[in-house]
C-alpha cells in the first residue's frame, strides 16, 4: 500500500498530524515544566518541544498511510482535526487568561507607583485618613470626608443655569478604592508620565455600605448620594488619557482624571438615565407637540416628565400626573447655547 503516501488524504493526514504533534509537544513541555526557570530561553526551549513532536508525528503518520487502509486513514483525520480543534480551543482560553491576569497586574502596579507617586507629592495633613484622638483635629482629609458625608444626606440634585460641559463622568468607587487627580497636564504625554496631585479614597463601611474615606477640602462634585451609589462629576474636556472634570462646584475649579477609573455619559446618554426633568423657567417655558420651536403647545395637564427619547436639543418626554399615570407625551428643549434649560432628578 505504498503508493497510498501520495494520496491527497495521506498529505491531508501529515498536516494533521504535523499541527497535532506540535500541540502535543507543547502540553508535553507544559507537564515537565521545560524551560522553567530559563528567562528568555524558556520559550525557545517550548517551542523546540512542539518542532520534535511535530517531526515525530510526521513519521508516525507516513508509517500509517504505509502500512494502512484508506478506510482507517479518513477516520484518523478526522479524529486529528478534532484534537486540532480541542487543542486550540484550550490554549486559546489559557492565553486569554493569562493575558487578564497580566492586565490585573499591570493595573495593581501602575495604582501602586500612582501611590507612591501621591505620598510623596503630598504634604503630611492631607495624607491622614483617620482623625488624631489625641488633639482637637488634625487631618484636614477627615475634616472634608465628615463635611462630604453631610452633604451626601443634604444632597438634592439642584442644577443652576452655568454651562452645561459635555456631560457627567462617574468613577467606579467599587473596583477603583482611590480616584486621583491631576493638575498642569502635558497633551502629548501619557497618564504614566504625570504625577497625580490629589486624590479621594473611598471604603466600605461596617455594613458594607461605600462611603468616602478621604477627600481634599476643595472637593465639592456635582452630584453626590453614596447611599445610592450616585458620585458625578462635570465633563469640561475630552482628551485622549484624561478627563477634565469640574471638582468644585462653587468656583468652578477642575482637575484632570483618568477615563479608566470611571465612565463618561454625555448629556443624552445621562438625561435618558434619570427619573425625571422639570422646567428651569416653568413661566416661559412649554411641552410641544412636535421637536420645534413654532410647533403646537401641549394642552394637557400634567406634573412630572419622564425623558423617553432625544433628538439634538429636544427631548421626548412621557407627560405624568401625581399618580404616575401617563397623560401624553410631548418634546420639550433641554439645551441652548451651551446651557441646559432643564433640571433633573436621579430619585422619584
Amino acid at each position: 500500500m505504498a503508493h497510498q503516501a501520495v494520496k491527497p488524504y495521506s498529505f491531508l493526514m501529515y498536516f494533521l498530524a504535523i499541527i497535532t504533534s506540535f500541540f502535543v509537544g507543547l502540553t508535553y513541555a507544559s507537564i515537565v515544566e521545560a524551560g522553567k526557570g530559563q528567562m528568555l530561553a524558556g520559550g525557545a526551549i517550548v517551542f523546540g518541544y512542539g518542532v520534535i513532536g511535530a517531526f515525530l508525528g510526521l513519521i508516525i503518520a507516513i508509517f500509517i498511510t504505509v502500512k494502512t487502509n484508506r478506510k482507517l486513514i479518513i477516520k484518523l483525520n478526522l479524529f486529528l482535526a478534532l484534537a486540532i480543534v480541542a487543542f486550540f480551543s484550550y490554549y486559546t482560553i489559557k492565553y486569554q487568561k493569562l493575558q487578564k491576569v497580566k492586565e490585573k497586574e499591570k493595573l495593581e502596579q501602575e495604582n501602586q507607583r500612582q501611590e507612591k507617586r501621591l505620598k510623596k507629592n503630598l504634604t503630611a495633613p492631607v495624607m491622614e485618613a483617620k482623625p488624631n484622638h489625641d488633639k482637637e483635629i488634625s487631618s484636614i482629609n477627615y475634616i472634608r470626608a465628615k463635611q462630604l458625608a453631610m452633604l451626601n444626606k443634604k444632597a438634592d440634585f439642584s442644577q443652576d443655569n452655568s454651562e452645561m460641559g459635555l456631560g457627567m463622568f462617574s468613577p467606579n468607587m467599587y473596583e477603583n478604592k482611590t480616584l486621583y487627580f491631576y493638575g498642569n497636564i502635558n497633551y502629548e504625554k501619557t497618564i504614566n508620565d504625570h504625577t497625580p496631585y490629589d486624590s479621594i479614597t473611598f471604603r466600605f463601611d461596617k455594613y458594607n455600605n461605600i462611603e468616602i474615606a478621604t477627600a481634599p477640602s476643595w472637593l465639592v462634585p456635582m452630584h453626590l448620594k453614596l447611599d445610592y451609589g450616585i458620585l458625578s462629576f462635570k465633563v469640561k474636556t475630552i482628551i485622549r488619557d484624561f478627563i477634565e472634570v469640574e471638582v468644585n462646584t462653587t468656583n468652578g475649579q477642575s482637575s484632570y482624571v483618568s477615563p479608566s477609573q470611571g465612565t463618561v455619559q454625555f448629556w443624552p446618554e445621562f438625561l435618558l438615565q434619570v427619573h425625571s426633568i422639570e422646567f428651569l423657567n416653568p413661566e416661559t417655558q412649554e411641552a410641544k407637540s412636535r421637536p420645534f420651536e413654532y410647533s403646537d403647545r401641549v394642552n394637557i395637564a400634567f406634573k412630572i416628565m419622564q425623558p423617553i427619547a432625544i433628538k439634538q436639543d429636544w427631548i421626548l418626554v412621557a407627560l405624568k400626573d401625581n399618580n404616575y399615570h401617563k397623560v401624553g407625551t410631548g418634546w420639550v428643549k433641554w439645551r441652548e447655547n451651551g446651557k441646559l434649560l432643564v433640571r433633573y432628578s436621579f430619585l422619584s
